[in-house]
């Protein structure tokens, strides 16, 4: 049994205790969920693995005092994730499948579903999933790992090669929650001035962030509205599951 909840607008602990509660109510009465939120304020997420990221000072909190952004801590892994003009999809389910598989499918779903936004729009008829990963340890050695949405891994939604959503997966004892950010609007971008970094480092990831990402907002030339995008979102997901959801909200 599936069920389908629209948080709507919450703060970033609200979102991240509200999807490790859904994980529990998952293990314990064996029903799935579909969620959607967004965020207010804005915030930078930061993946499981991630945490020394604070104790190192590599964000500036002042900064994000001053602009009232949050920072926050993801149950799932992944880089860090400017929550600011998107929709958040999470996947909460227990599934026997491999992590990997599991992943693929939830992006088919996405990708289904983002294509039902306009069927006569030709940059969304052409989104397609990742292929391969890059060289992670590389990517680590240069600093460029740090961020989501500077690369994409395999079976993440891109339009020639520039990405659209970014995911992150973790398996809570046979219960897996995948989240995402689906990219409305630009100001993903800002994520660099968050950080203490140099003004070379912060040049060079400006330049992978603006190379390697595309929001829907370009590709339909036009102002992309939350509720539309959970509306085909939410029946990309039943086409390729072949679910009814149960509405929650």
């Amino acid at each position: 049994m599936w069920n389908f909840i629209d948080s709507g607008e919450n703060t970033g602990k609200y979102n991240m205790d509200f999807d490790l509660e859904l994980v529990e109510r998952c293990k314990n009465n064996h029903i799935s969920f579909l969620r959607f939120y967004k965020w207010k304020p804005y915030a930078i997420s930061l993946g499981h693995n991630q945490s020394k990221l604070i104790n190192d000072q590599k964000i500036n909190h002042i900064k994000c005092e001053l602009d009232r952004v949050d920072v926050v801590q993801r149950p799932t892994g992944g880089r860090a994730v400017f929550h600011s003009e998107e929709l958040t999809y999470s996947v909460i389910t227990k599934s026997s499948k491999p992590v990997r598989v599991l992943y693929g499918e939830i992006s088919q779903a996405l990708l289904n579903g983002l294509k039902l936004i306009d069927e006569s729009n030709a940059g969304l008829q052409n989104l397609s999933l990742s292929i391969n990963t890059p060289d992670l340890l590389k990517l680590t050695k240069t600093g460029m790992y740090n961020l989501c949405f500077n690369t994409a891994i395999k079976d993440e939604i891109n339009l020639y090669g520039k990405k659209v959503v970014g995911s992150a997966q973790h398996n809570f004892g046979g219960v897996i929650l995948q989240h995402g950010s689906v990219l409305l609007g630009n100001y993903h971008k800002n994520i660099v001035n968050y950080f203490k970094i140099d003004e070379n480092i912060k040049s060079k990831l400006e330049k992978e962030i603006e190379e390697k990402t595309i929001c829907l907002g370009d590709i339909l030339k036009r102002d992309v509205s939350y509720e539309e995008t959970a509306k085909s979102l939410k029946k990309g997901f039943e086409s390729t599951f072949n679910i009814e959801f149960i509405n929650q909200t």
